[in-house]
């Protein structure tokens, strides 16, 4: 598994100001990719929804504002993903054909707001 990075804002990723723990923790075949961002706009969150492999569906009830998407892979496996903003965090988390379901990525996004 792989540490967390720190990355600075200012660049071409991150706003000026922002600031981000970003760690991808792969497996057999399996990956699952966390963001952290602090201090940056909640319109951030369409940054991260454009880039869903598909349609995003709204979840109520997590933050401020939240966005998931679900896709089947081949062996019954699924792409995973769950965005969301409360203030100025944003905190995505993406797993690919890990065990996990949607509703237990939800609630680890919703411990790290």
């Amino acid at each position: 598994m792989s540490k967390p990075t720190s990355v600075a804002g200012g660049g071409t990723t991150l706003p000026a100001g922002a600031t981000a723990l970003v760690s991808n923790y792969s497996g057999a075949g399996l990956n699952v990719i966390v963001e952290l961002i602090k201090n940056v706009d909640p319109s951030y969150i369409s940054q991260f929804s454009s880039k869903f492999p598909v349609a995003y569906k709204s979840v109520s009830g997590l933050g401020d504002q939240a966005r998931s998407f679900s896709q089947p892979l081949a062996g019954g496996k699924d792409n995973e993903g769950v965005v969301a903003t409360k203030g100025s965090t944003l905190v995505s988390i993406t797993a690919t054909a890990t065990p996990a379901s949607l509703a237990q990525i939800e609630a680890l996004v919703n411990q790290l707001l």
